[in-house]
Parts: C-alpha cells; structure tokens; sequence
C-alpha cells in the first residue's frame, strides 16, 4: 500500500486529480486519501497493526534466542519498526513546497508552510556550453531561519542547500516582465511571470498575455541581447489584438495602452523538510546489522561449512 503513494502524485489540489485522472476517478482518489497516502487513517491504521504484530513476535522471541543468528533475525525485525517509525514521521511532518522567487525580492516562507523562515534571492544566472546550451542554473540566496541564522551561499542543481532537515533545491527558472496598463484612465502596475494574464476587463473575460523574448521574434541566443515583449490582447479564447513592444516602449494593444519597463528572471526552487530522514537512515543501519548477524554470522559460516 505504501507504494500507492510513489504511483500516485502527493499533495496536489483536487482540480490536479480530476484533469490528470478523469473527474470520477479523481474524487476516488481525493476521498480515500490517495492524494496524502502517508497521512490517511487506514495507512497509520494499518502501520500500527504491523507495529504490535512485529512488536509481539519480536518480545516472544528474545526470550529464547538461538545464538547470534537468533539475535539478527530479531534486528531485522526490529529494523522494519524503526524504518515504519521514520516513514511516519515524515509523513506526518514532513514539508515540501515549490516557490518562485523574483531576482532581488524577498519572500516570507510562512505563506507557504515554513513560518518563521525567510529568502531572498540576491541574484541569478546561467552557465552555457560553447554552443549555448545551458549548463548550470545557479541561485544566489540568503536564508534565514525562525532563530535569526542567516545561511548565504549559492545552490544549483544537484547541490542544494542543507539547513539541518531542511534542503533548498534549484528546481527551475524563467522572466519576469514589469510595465503597467491604461485601464479606464488608470495606469496599473504589473511584475507577472511571462505567460501569465492581466484581467484588464473581468465582465467580457478580456485579459492581457505577456510572452517575454529574450532575443527577439528570430533568436540567436537564448540571452537577452534584443529583449521583447509580445502582447495579446483576449476576449474568451479570441485573440482581439497583438502587439510586440521594445523595453520602454509604450503602445496602444486592441484600447489599452501598454508600457514595458523592464524584464528580470525568476528562480524555482523546492523547499523539502523531512525530519524522519535520520529514523529512516537509523532504520536501515539497524537493518544491515540484522542482515550481517543472520547470515554472514560465525554460526551460519560453520553450517555452510558442514
């Protein structure tokens, strides 16, 4: 049953379910709990069954152990709690959470399952190979925790920060795009993600898509040597208007005139907390113990022997 949760996704709105598995078999799954396995009650039910049982026959037979072989199969046996006792920690403990952090901004991480840290990222960049392919995303971030340490340093992909159970992993990045809109006489800032939307008018459902090009509508290179900025103006899924402005650049897009200030990236990154990761590697410690004692004992050698 525990490997329901590794087929199925973790801790994903309901609406994930229904489009990702069909609506019918997407309430199945929020309703038995396949969507958080390892805080469900008939996992923890069914751990604490395993528990007394190994538990009982683990205490029946220490009192009458047969020499070290004896002694191993008892370890192991008492290996397979400690591993269930780590994997309900973190599961019942246990954090993950994915953010996106502008160049420059700070974010208070309470928001999002982590009260009392915060992050900033100082800076980001990304390393090319010769014919431009990216080679390394690196994120320059300050960290500081719920006593006030402040942990600086940069982190990539496969060197995330460690800040005792807590990792802070380089998951992804991309733009950010900054200007504003004339909406009704009002100029209205925006810092949106390129891609995203500005509802300019929610009664027609006419909303503004920002698509940033770092080198132009024919690119060469994926930095931003001729910055652009494409914007479309919807209604519904009709497309109403197009235009695509220079950095500074203001122009009018189907009424609504549109400036492009600036662009900046953003960096993606995982924050995971597993405070059962030590009981996990504990467990399979005692477990190697058990597996030595069993079978590679000075008693089971001489029966091989035999």
């Amino acid at each position: 049953m525990a490997s329901l949760g590794s087929l199925v996704p973790q801790a994903q709105p309901p609406q994930f379910y229904q489009a990702y598995y069909g609506a019918l078999s997407g309430r199945i799954i929020t309703f038995i709990g396949l969507d958080h396995v390892y805080r469900s009650w008939w996992f923890i039910v069914t751990g604490a069954l395993l528990t007394v049982n190994l538990l009982t026959c683990s205490i029946k037979r220490i009192k009458k152990v047969p020499g070290l072989q004896g002694w191993g199969s008892i370890i192991l046996h008492l290996s397979i709690l400690v591993i269930l006792a780590g994997a309900f920690i973190s599961g019942l403990l246990g954090r993950s959470n994915y953010i996106e952090i502008g160049n420059g901004d700070v974010i208070d991480l309470g928001a999002y399952g982590f009260p009392g840290y915060s992050l900033q990222l100082k800076g980001f960049r990304i390393e090319y190979y010769e014919n431009m392919q990216p080679k390394q995303y690196i994120s320059d971030i300050s960290f500081i925790t719920a006593k006030g340490d402040e942990f600086a340093r940069e982190i990539m992909v496969n060197r995330p920060l460690k800040v005792g159970d807590l990792k802070i992993y380089q998951t992804s990045y991309g733009w950010l795009v900054r200007g504003q809109v004339l909406v009704k006489d009002n100029w209205q800032p925006f810092d949106l993600k390129s891609g995203r939307a500005f509802v300019v008018d929610p009664n027609k459902n006419e909303r503004l898509v920002f698509y940033f090009i770092p080198d132009g509508i024919h690119p060469s290179s994926p930095l931003p040597s001729n910055p652009q900025l494409i914007v479309t103006l919807f209604r519904e899924q009709q497309v109403l208007a197009r235009e695509i402005l220079a950095e500074k650049e203001t122009k009018n897009v189907g009424g609504y005139a549109v400036t492009f200030f600036d662009y900046r990236y953003y960096s993606g990154l995982t924050l995971k907390k597993d405070p059962g990761i030590g009981v996990l590697y504990a467990g399979f410690i005692v477990l190697l113990v058990g597996l030595i004692l069993r079978y590679l004992s000075p008693e089971k050698r001489q029966g091989v022997d035999k």
